[in-house]
């Protein structure tokens, strides 16, 4: 029996030696997972919802927006609104880091502007002013300081609208004209008074865009 024992601790010894061989092979052999090495662009604009185009193409996104899985690099790129200026930028993004570019995009939109004309009626003694814009408004009230006689006299009309909606023009898209006195008026004409000036005050806020506030100021002189 002790000789037999003998021999099987022979077999056994080389058996557990190599067992342990390939475990140790087995764990050195265990691969480390690959290091993202990408990186992401976070874009914001004020204000929001403007369209991300980068390096050219539509990315489909709207800010706040988020593209990841970006190659380190330099990147160009702009954003879109209606009724605002385009914003171009440049942005480095680096592997595994979060780079945020911030904007604040501009009203596009003109300034709001009022193009008066007139026309006389009944031998010349009353007189109606007309006027367009250049763009659609919202109205919240009209001034009009004017002559009532030669000695200089003059009254002010206040017309109130509340924001109402002016549009530049019509669904056909022809110029609309506008009319003071406005028709809801009980007189549609003022009184013509020659060799004086009548002055306008326009007060309101574009439609689109930014919806800034405007204060226009018109003479016309007859």
């Amino acid at each position: 029996m002790k000789i037999l024992s003998g021999v099987m601790m022979k077999i056994l010894i080389p058996f557990f030696l190599a067992l342990i061989s390939l475990i140790i092979l087995s764990c050195d052999s265990t691969e480390t997972p690959p290091v993202d090495q990408t990186g992401k662009l976070v874009i914001n604009s004020n204000p929001t919802g403007a369209h991300i185009s980068l390096m050219g193409t539509n990315t489909g996104k709207t800010t706040p927006g988020t593209i990841e899985n970006l190659e380190p690099g330099s990147y160009d790129g702009f954003l879109f609104l209606q009724y605002y200026d385009t914003v171009f930028f440049s942005v480095k993004v680096f592997s595994n880091t979060t780079t945020t570019v911030d904007t604040i995009l501009t009203d596009g939109l003109p300034m709001v502007e009022f193009d008066f004309d007139f026309q006389t009626a009944f031998n010349d003694d009353s007189i109606r002013f007309n006027f367009t814009i250049n763009q659609d408004v919202t109205m919240d009230s009209i001034i009009v300081r004017r002559p009532i006689n030669t000695a200089g006299s003059y009254v002010i009309d206040k017309y109130l609208y509340s924001a109402e909606s002016f549009e530049s023009r019509d669904q056909f898209g022809n110029i609309k004209e506008y009319h003071l006195p406005p028709p809801e008026s009980t007189s549609q004409y003022y009184s013509s008074i020659q060799n004086f000036s009548y002055y306008f005050g326009m007060f309101g806020h574009k439609a689109y865009g930014a919806k800034v506030e405007f204060r226009s100021y018109y003479q016309v002189g007859l």
